[in-house]
């Protein structure tokens, strides 16, 4: 892979480096429907301050739908859905200079591009009736059903801890999707921080509220990172600096 792509897997290479993170405070910035939340947090290590801003929701009330941008290069997250049914979402995937995705992107039924073998690309969002989840790209099966899916990478978390080897020197804005494997998920958009301290982040008690996340996966992060929720009197927006090829939206049932 080149230009774009490259310059983000030698970004994401592994370093090392240990930040001890401190919740100041968490609050609830809207509620924009029935089972949706949006929290925000902040975090210092006493030197450095980290804003994140989470869209709660559980699987019970809402789904998650990939949405491929209908006009690549031309359109913005806010605008995308708010001609749509997503109630808030975030940024999606990878994708190369010309915006072209990177990885597995199938939305509503509709594969947009293939599945890609890459180190980057470590783990996929699925969504099948019934079913959401966050797998290996090494044991993701294609199946049956499967309505949508989005690959990306890497893995920040897996079954309750950070996964080792994380890059702890770069900074960047960061868009993360999360779940307690229980039916409670979360996208998550977090300011300047190391991937290394994104999923230290996200473990720290009360920073999702009454629940920690089990799973985490990274999506593209830097000038891509957005997010929005059409809350009242109005929407809740991190609006992305550049133009992004496809998004995680969350809909109702």
């Amino acid at each position: 892979m080149t230009g774009r792509l490259a310059a983000l897997v030698l970004a994401l290479g592994i370093a090392h480096g240990h930040a001890e993170w401190t919740l100041t405070s968490s609050e609830v910035l809207a509620t924009p429907a029935r089972g949706l939340v949006v929290r925000e947090s902040r975090v210092s290590n006493g030197s450095a301050q980290v804003t994140l801003t989470a869209i709660l929701f559980s699987e019970k009330s809402h789904s998650l739908r990939v949405v491929d941008s209908p006009n690549p290069g031309q359109t913005r997250m806010a605008e995308v859905f708010a001609a749509s049914e997503v109630v808030a979402g975030v940024n999606g995937g990878y994708f190369h200079d010309d915006l072209r995705p990177v990885g597995l992107v199938v939305s509503n039924g509709q594969q947009i591009h293939g599945f890609e073998k890459a180190k980057l690309l470590s783990g996929i969002l699925t969504v099948r009736p019934g079913k959401t989840e966050i797998v290996r790209s090494a044991q993701f099966e294609v199946g049956k059903n499967l309505r949508e899916a989005l690959q990306c990478g890497p893995m920040l978390l897996e079954d309750g801890h950070a996964v080792p080897g994380l890059n702890s020197e770069r900074l960047a804005r960061r868009t993360v999707v999360a779940t307690d494997s229980r039916g409670r998920w979360a996208l998550i958009y977090l300011t300047s921080v190391s991937l290394a301290d994104s999923a230290r982040i996200l473990l720290i008690p009360g920073m999702l509220g009454d629940w920690t996340p089990a799973t985490a996966l990274n999506l593209d992060g830097g000038g891509s990172s957005g997010l929005w929720a059409d809350a009242s009197p109005a929407p809740i927006s991190r609006p992305e600096f550049s133009y992004v090829r496809n998004y995680i939206g969350i809909v109702p049932k």
